[in-house]
């Protein structure tokens, strides 16, 4: 049997297309990955190719891992000897095994967000910058963003506008910092390959001629210097296959460039080009409806999904009269269908543009006593107490680590106040030296008092202890020694805390977690492991719990899959956003379609659209339009419904009047003021609103109404509260049963 026997024959062709430049265009759930896979081990097996001569880059770890197990399953041991991993892991990789050749050090630091603003605070400091008058997390994303363009501090300063003058005097001094303490941020890995292979034309020629072939997945999300690493390490044998989908680009946040991919077949007019059609994940209707929608967008390659499985059910699209309404919704619906024995609660994901949308619904799912995960949170290596024992161990790596040095020199506290940090600070830059080589000379450090000099001395000899450990132990004993000699532990048993105690079983888990990589990588160093546990992302951390409810934004969601899906805050200025609403050229726009899209694809079986005429904003509720999205999926696609309370799409009809703005088509209203009930009649039939009736607020908690006045949307209600009698307006109080 070939190796390509299990392909459909879209698919066949792209795993044996000839050399020379290859464009894959995979839509979603398309199976890029199995072609990815197939297509190496068709290049090994089927055409020779040594695997040490092929390079696959990816954008996560788990995707890079993922990629690695299957073609073990295809060719065996031979996959041991392909270069596959992320651009930043490869850029790591060459530049540890140059760094003679570039002039850095090989114990290099690798600076993750929080580092790159410790380093932007003392870069502040040093220029007497008020952090209220200029974030650190400002001056992080404007020098990424300059980076992610090519642009050092020379360029990024002739080319600055009167806002970013001030980034222009900064940004140098951060790169000062950087190397001063023998390091790079995430955004070094990538440029400081390209600007070396340019200063290095030798080297470069000898990883071109290494691999013969370069893959590279999810070719749209790449940025300038990640195209231009394609076009160095390509430019010999010209075997370069990039996977990507441009309905799927959607982190030009990030400043990836969605023109790579569109361009492709300009850079090389000679490619080939292979679409993915046919979908594995979706019903019928679900792909019908997100091929309509993105099919508005103009700057596209142009595809359409499909299915040879069931066309399943309609999409449903859901009007909710209040963001609490449409909450109350989603849950309902996730609880009845798991009720039914038809999707368990870790079947459903409910996805939002914004990290704010997140509260009503974790608030509905709260008081339903529902499980339920947020995919976004504080990563596991992002904990304090993760981040403080890897600081340890950075440390004795490379001991010019000063931001790993300032963050656990008082952790536990020893007694060293900044006060005496600044000055032994200002010893070492005048010296030239890093804090740890100054930490050798305390008897020359002017205005230091006594206590100050014996508890950086005793702090030296810690490390000391700690590297002289680094020599002998292995890894997890090596962890384990941090945490004791540290006085970390010790300092967790004295707080004695329910906090201290979750601290504590996180060091726990990271000891756990250090012995079964020693065990899977023998021949690992410490240096290793740290570089691994730098180049983690969010993306790596995505999977939710099996038994949980799955909450996170669009950006999040891509990538994954879920039975069943809600997408939430379909409302113009919040899905397309007011800023992609203003965008005169309409590439914002493009880009909120595009996100939409991925949303829409995410659904296996069932896909719930939702949105409300009034959101909270500002403190008040605001009305509010139906997304242009909406209008443009075909109404035979689509069940509509309206959502007033409590219930599972009870309502199909439109209660209240008529939208004061158009209503999206496919969207079907009915209105009719002597057959239709009002809103007091609302109220009698659910009758949570009558005198004597208990009710919960969200801001006063319960009460009970003791009076009401007023009709409709004008009414009042007196509620007596636990310390207080509140009169509050019906139609902005979110109120509930009690």
């Amino acid at each position: 049997m070939s190796i390509l026997d299990a392909l459909n024959p879209a698919q066949r062709r792209a795993a044996e297309a000839a050399g020379g430049p290859l464009l894959i265009l995979a839509g979603a759930g398309s199976g890029k990955t199995r072609v990815l896979t197939h297509r190496i081990a068709f290049l090994i097996k089927e055409v020779g190719v040594p695997p040490w001569r092929i390079l696959a880059a990816t954008f996560t770890n788990k995707a890079a891992s993922e990629m690695r197990e299957r073609i073990e399953q295809l060719v065996g041991s031979a996959s041991t000897e392909l270069w596959i991993g992320t651009f930043h892991s490869i850029c790591a990789r060459i530049l540890r095994r140059q760094a003679a050749d570039f002039g850095l050090d090989p114990n290099f630091s690798i600076y993750d967000e929080d580092d790159r603003r410790a380093t932007i605070r003392r870069v502040l400091n040093a220029h007497q910058i008020d952090e209220r008058e200029l974030t650190p997390r400002t001056v992080v994303s404007q020098i990424s963003r300059a980076k992610n363009a090519m642009l050092g501090p020379l360029e990024f300063a002739h080319q600055a506008d009167e806002n970013q003058r001030q980034i222009a005097e900064l940004y140098p001094d951060y790169e000062r910092e950087l190397r001063r303490n023998q390091a790079l941020d995430f955004d070094d890995l990538l440029t400081e390959v390209v600007r070396q292979f340019e200063r290095h034309p030798a080297i470069l020629q000898t990883y071109q001629e290494r691999f013969e072939h370069l893959l590279v997945d999810e070719y749209q999300d790449t940025n300038r210097p990640q195209y231009l690493l394609c076009r160095q390490l390509a430019a010999l044998h010209r075997n370069i296959c990039v996977v990507g989908d441009d309905d799927q680009s959607i982190y030009q946040f990030r400043g990836a460039d969605i023109r790579n991919i569109l361009d492709f077949e300009r850079d090389y007019p000679d490619a080939c080009l292979v679409r993915l059609e046919q979908n594995y994940r979706s019903t019928g209707r679900i792909l019908a409806a997100a091929n309509a929608v993105i099919s508005h967008n103009q700057g596209r390659k142009g595809k359409e999904l499909w299915t040879a499985g069931p066309a399943g059910d309609p999409v449903a699209v859901v009007e909710c009269d209040s963001d609490r309404r449409e909450a109350r919704y989603v849950v309902d619906a996730i609880r009845r269908y798991d009720r039914l024995g038809r999707y368990g609660l870790g079947d459903a994901a409910v996805l939002y543009r914004t990290n704010a949308q997140s509260r009503p619904f974790e608030e509905e799912l709260q008081r339903a006593r529902l499980p339920y995960v947020i995919v976004g949170g504080i990563r596991f290596y992002d904990r304090r107490e993760i981040r403080d024992v890897l600081s340890y161990l950075r440390l004795l790596v490379n001991p010019a680590d000063d931001t790993a040095l300032r963050r656990i020199v008082n952790t536990p506290r020893r007694g060293i106040g900044e006060v005496s940090l600044a000055r032994l600070q200002a010893f070492a830059q005048g010296k030239g030296w890093s804090l740890s080589t100054a930490l050798e000379h305390l008897d020359d450090v002017p205005d230091l008092s006594g206590r100050a000099q014996k508890s950086l001395a005793a702090f030296a000899a810690l490390l000391g202890e700690l590297m002289a450990a680094a020599e002998a132990r292995s890894l997890p004993e090596l962890g384990f020694a941090v945490v004791e000699k540290s006085g970390y532990r010790a300092m967790l048993a004295a707080e004695n805390t329910p906090e201290a105690e979750a601290r504590w079983q996180n060091l726990d888990q990271l000891l756990a977690e250090m012995t079964e990589y020693a065990d899977a990588n023998p021949d690992s160093t410490l240096a290793t492991y740290l570089e691994e546990k730098s180049l983690l992302t969010s993306a790596d951390e995505n999977d939710g719990d099996g038994n949980a409810i799955t909450l996170m934004t669009l950006h999040s969601a891509k990538g994954l899959e879920f039975p069943l899906v809600f997408v939430g805050g379909l409302e113009e200025n919040l899905f397309p956003t007011a800023r992609a609403v203003g965008d005169p050229q309409a590439q914002a726009i493009e880009e909120e379609r595009r996100l939409c899209y991925v949303g829409m694809t995410r659904a296996q079986e069932q896909l719930s659209l939702t949105y409300a005429l009034r959101r909270y904003a500002y403190g008040s509720l605001q009305a509010t339009e139906p997304s242009r999205f909406l209008s443009e999926i075909p109404p035979e696609l689509t069940t509509q419904s309206y959502e007033l309370d409590q219930g599972f799409a009870r309502s199909r009809q439109r209660v209240g009047p008529p939208p004061r703005k158009k209503a999206p088509q496919g969207v079907h209203y009915e209105w009719d003021a002597e057959q239709s009930p009002g809103f007091d009649e609302l109220v009698a039939q659910d009758d949570f609103l009558a005198i004597g009736q208990w009710v919960r607020h969200p801001q006063w908690g319960r009460g009970q109404i003791v009076s009401r006045e007023g009709h409709g949307e004008k009414m009042k209600l007196s509620i007596r509260f636990k310390t207080q009698t509140k009169r509050i307006a019906v139609a902005y109080a979110q109120l509930e049963p009690a």
